[in-house]
């Protein structure tokens, strides 16, 4: 059965041509990207350089040094837990990712261009699995100009270049949902585990099932919900037996940020300023005014899907009294997939004045990650 339901899933893929146009679109802007970075870096080297290459000197391979182009801030990381495993603070880096960076790293012998390979391959997967969700919920073009302007979205565009976890996840949660939506539940529920050993907030990803479950009184199905719950258990009962704590996950989360001197979320930031009046070092009006936005997309989900109008909410919700970084907190936001089932434009010139601007925004903060400021 399982077998059949991937053979249906193809199919889909195969019959649908308006997937391609997204592929080939972040493809470009990645290659021209790159080709750009690395051009600086080779004709300007006595005055230009990627500061992740002093940070983190000598990681990367000789030979394979373009690979800083595609790594900046914590992405070092999972290739490092793929190579020597785990040990305190990176706990708070959950293992999905870092398992497929020792399958491909294994697979080819170099760990560095397996994280690679891995996160570009799962940026893509999570655009094509986010084009055939939106279809469900709106017509052929509509769910194609969506899914360009999320694909384009400079977080997003980012986030998925450089090799962090963000991939990973957004193609687990879109598929997780997409998945359910279309009555293949084993694979839902694997994704629904894969999502949850991705991000700490990952398991969210659960409630709508659960909440179409018990409202239609399918109690059959709830068994499915079995599957996350013991990728969490299994992952709870890793850190248990190496770093003597069930919760590691989440102690060194705080401990990673509380390191990067953020240590107060947005709401105990809006609670402080206005009960005490004191402005909050760091906190730029800038951030309210996206948080709105991100909080209006999230409130409009209910038109298109009431459960996953649910898992927006408390993943707003969550997001803004967890996340201890307000720059954090933006990129986070941009991966609730659900808020992008509301962008329904049907002009083109909208969405190509959108990806016009989304692409350089995208490129320069890409520039920023590598070799200036860390964006997120």
């Amino acid at each position: 059965m399982l077998n059949s339901r991937l053979h249906a899933f193809a199919d889909a893929l195969r019959d649908n041509r308006l997937l391609f146009y997204p592929i080939v679109v972040t493809v470009v802007i990645r290659v021209v990207g790159a080709l750009w970075f690395y051009h600086l870096m080779i004709t300007q080297e006595t005055t230009f350089h990627f500061a992740w290459m002093e940070a983190n000197p000598n990681i990367i391979p000789a030979g394979w040094k373009w690979l800083y182009i595609f790594n900046g801030g914590d992405s070092f990381q999972f290739p490092l837990i793929a190579i020597k495993g785990y040990a305190n603070p990176v706990y708070v880096f959950l293992p999905a990712y870092p398992i497929f960076i020792w399958i491909a790293g294994t697979l080819i012998e170099n760990y560095w261009f397996g994280a690679f390979l891995v996160t570009q391959a799962f940026a893509l997967g999570a655009i094509v699995s986010f084009q055939l969700l939106a279809q469900k919920y709106m017509d052929q073009r509509e769910a194609l100009y969506a899914t360009l302007l999320m694909a384009t979205f400079p977080y997003i565009s980012v986030f998925t270049t450089l090799g962090y976890s963000e991939g990973v996840f957004l193609f687990a949660s879109i598929a997780t949902w997409y998945f359910y939506k279309t009555e293949r539940l084993e694979i839902s529920a694997l994704l629904a585990g894969l999502t949850s050993v991705s991000r700490i907030y990952g398991f969210a990803i659960v409630l709508p099932m659960l909440l179409d479950i018990v409202k239609s009184r399918r109690w059959s199905k709830l068994w499915y919900l079995a599957v996350p719950v013991t990728f969490i258990m299994g992952w709870a009962i890793f850190c248990y037996t190496t770093a003597g704590n069930f919760l590691a996950s989440w102690t060194d989360e705080k401990q990673f940020y509380g390191l990067a001197g953020a240590n107060i979320s947005l709401a105990q930031a809006i609670f402080s300023q206005l009960t005490h009046g004191l402005p909050i070092a760091g906190l730029d009006p800038a951030i309210f005014v996206s948080v709105a936005l991100f909080a209006f997309l999230a409130v409009r989900v209910w038109n298109a899907d009431r459960y996953l109008w649910v898992y927006a909410l408390a993943m707003l919700a969550a997001l803004s009294f967890v996340v201890v970084s307000h720059i954090t907190l933006l990129r986070f936001l941009a991966f609730v997939f659900p808020l992008w089932l509301t962008v329904r434009v049907k002009n083109p010139i909208v969405v190509a004045a959108c990806i016009a601007l989304f692409v350089p925004i995208g490129l320069l903060l890409w520039l920023y990650a590598i070799t200036i400021f860390f964006v997120g």
